[in-house]
């Protein structure tokens, strides 16, 4: 691609996956041009038919060829972090080396989304924001706050994206809860996000000038997980999960201070 007769966009996404894939054909719809990566040779196949340039890259494991970044405007960084109690830092250590390699390799003029997670936040307490003050109380949310830095300290334009619990297509957590008992946390808020909003969320992003460093992606919704999840199997017709600590005032609220101008349309219920 000639750059000086560039007439389409470009994203690349780093972990093309459920939300990925989901990502690149709404962009794909809007004439964006789409490179992914995925770890085995099936899936860049899978890849391939939905329109999306392949790439094999696995964090940690493989280099990503030099054509990716080639001419990109958005970069979506949409890797799960597999943080495991008691587990070293090699996520952290691999994010880092991933973060180096583009500084050298990106466009300057390139626009950076890292999805991140609400897990960054306390287990209790709040309610929070992208505007509160707390201390990581467990290893996992200061290894997620880590690999935030590694991003937040790139040269480019870039936000992070704390996405609260995710569903859609084939992933709606009632039906493994459904029918269980003795569940803790029932107080704890419900906050969820629905993918097709996550979706809206990196698109209305792309079209920002000057987007805000850190967005929480949560549906906005104030109720516990002990009542959201007994209407939720009610809706299904399936068998609702018990909580235990239902009757204790809501928990671990979290919410959005700072996106102003976008709102949700997946409601959750």
């Amino acid at each position: 691609m000639d750059p000086s007769n560039k007439t389409q966009k470009v994203l690349g996404i780093i972990g093309c996956g459920w939300l990925g894939t989901a990502v690149a054909a709404h962009f794909i719809q809007h004439n964006w041009i789409v490179k992914g990566t995925r770890r085995s040779a099936e899936k860049m196949a899978h890849l391939e038919l939905l329109g999306v340039q392949p790439f094999k890259f696995e964090l940690g494991t493989t280099a990503l060829q030099q054509n990716f970044y080639e001419h990109l405007d958005l970069l979506l960084i949409s890797i799960p972090p597999q943080l495991r109690a008691n587990e070293n830092n090699t996520f952290i250590n691999h994010m880092k080396f991933l973060c180096k390699e583009l500084q050298k390799a990106l466009p300057e003029n390139c626009q950076v989304i890292y999805t991140s997670s609400t897990g960054v936040y306390p287990n209790s307490g709040g309610p929070f924001s992208e505007l509160s003050q707390w201390t990581a109380d467990s290893e996992r949310a200061q290894k997620l706050l880590t690999a935030e830095e590694a991003i937040a300290a790139l040269p480019h334009k870039k936000t992070i994206l704390r996405l609260a619990g995710l569903v859609g297509p084939d992933r709606d957590p009632v039906r493994s809860l459904s029918g269980r008992t003795h569940i803790a946390g029932g107080n704890k808020a419900a906050n969820l996000i629905h993918q097709k909003d996550v979706v809206k969320l990196i698109w209305f992003l792309s079209k920002e000038s000057d987007p805000a460093p850190i967005i929480n992606g949560v549906f906005p919704q104030k109720i516990k997980k002990a009542d959201f999840y007994k209407a939720k199997a009610t809706q299904l017709n399936i068998p609702p999960p018990i909580f235990l600590e239902a009757t204790q005032p809501l928990d671990r609220l979290i919410h959005s201070k700072v996106f102003l101008g976008f709102t949700y349309d997946q409601a959750l219920l």
